[in-house]
């Protein structure tokens, strides 16, 4: 694609003047951020990660139990993968080792209930739907009724193909729902998520917003080679649709377990002229948040911390029924965890390099805040 370059290329195309400024905002952006990820006025919002900083107490915890003092408290968050199908064929699958299974995995009523039953006794507060695709569990609507009986939050990432009236109605009990579409070109969908089901997840996310009163609908679009020019409309579509907001992030398609596996050199000035094109769609009704700081500054994977402490935060289970240390290495068996809170888990978390063992982190923030808030106290907290 002619967007996707080396960084020479782009500087080569530029005139001296325009090169010479270039190349000083891509240096100062190594000490600040220049990208803007949301406006001002919508700082907090779900997708800020500094919202991390609230989990100072478990943070300590986790600190003294990794140090061989008392127990790891339950996890904040559980997230749920309960069947290992997908109706899409997504070329930059995250969810990638569920393909190597042979036979499909789901959960069934049983399941549903011992595990909602133990979640809310063990003190977790939500769960997030995950997986290939979630919907495609028969038993979904049922399970996310009991989920909001037991008073968990919910939430669930979905493509947005398969949504039948009670399952809608079941997932309107939902804190959010975020919509993974990626583009609103038909074409460019095909290309990217395997299937001509575009116009269908469109009209299925106008049902969701038509619908919802206090439950949260994002959509949900990756920074990929196909989809970077259709970025604008899509943001122009989801607004239209009656999403609450847009996320945009860059793809990792560094992941060790894509066989496509590649660093990815896109224009920079290029994505952030369109970015800006899709923030000046914002409205006090639609938020565009185009999320990059999991990203160095030209969207290559980074790891501003040393150890994956924050992974207590969130237990992953996936359709195997077995947790796992994090939501980016389900179905790893290096990464299984035999019992929350045991010595095997201590140690697991003891043996992880990020930059040897991990691509992008979903909780690098977090990992970050702990290293240098809560171990360093570089933010000296107790003097507000």
């Amino acid at each position: 694609m002619s967007f996707c370059v080396d960084v020479p290329d782009v500087a080569g195309r530029l005139d001296r003047k325009e090169q010479s400024g270039w190349l000083r905002r891509k240096s100062l952006r190594k000490e600040i951020e220049l990208v803007m990820e949301w406006s001002s006025k919508n700082k907090y919002n779900p997708m800020n990660s500094m919202k991390g900083l609230t989990y100072h107490e478990h943070y300590r915890k986790i600190l003294a139990w990794m140090d061989g003092q008392g127990e790891l408290p339950a996890p904040i968050e559980a997230s749920l993968d309960p069947t290992s199908a997908c109706n899409n064929r997504c070329y930059y699958c995250s969810s990638n080792r569920y393909l190597e299974d042979k036979y499909s995995k789901r959960w069934g009523r049983d399941y549903f209930e011992e595990l909602f039953v133990h979640l809310s006794t063990w003190g977790v507060k939500a769960y997030c739907w995950g997986g290939r695709e979630a919907t495609l569990n028969p038993r979904l609507a049922e399970a996310t009724k009991l989920a909001h009986l037991c008073g968990l939050e919910g939430a669930i990432v979905t493509n947005g193909v398969y949504l039948p009236d009670d399952l809608l109605d079941a997932l309107l009990l939902c804190k959010w729902i975020g919509v993974s579409v990626d583009t609103s070109d038909r074409d460019v969908y095909k290309k990217v998520r395997g299937t001509y089901d575009c116009e269908k997840v469109w009209e299925n996310i106008e049902r969701i917003a038509s619908k919802k009163t206090t439950t949260t609908l994002g959509v949900r679009a990756l920074v990929l080679p196909e989809t970077v020019d259709t970025l604008v409309t899509t943001t122009e579509a989801a607004r239209k649709a009656g999403a609450n907001f847009i996320h945009i992030r860059p793809a990792d398609l560094e992941r060790a377990d894509l066989l496509i596996a590649q660093q990815m050199n896109f224009n920079m000035p290029k994505i952030e002229d369109i970015f800006q094109r899709c923030h000046e769609l914002e409205t006090p009704d639609f938020g565009v948040f185009t999320i990059t700081h999991k990203y160095d500054e030209n969207f290559h994977v980074t790891h501003k911390f040393k150890k994956c402490l924050a992974s207590p935060l969130v237990v992953q289970i996936c359709a195997d029924k077995k947790m796992y240390l994090c939501v980016d290495h389900r179905m790893d068996e290096r990464f299984l965890i035999t019992d929350w809170g045991s010595g095997q888990h201590r140690d697991l978390i003891k043996s992880i390099e990020p930059d040897r063992d991990c691509s992008r982190c979903t909780w690098g923030t977090y990992n970050e805040i702990m290293e240098k808030v809560v171990i360093e106290d570089s933010m000296h907290r107790n003097f507000p």
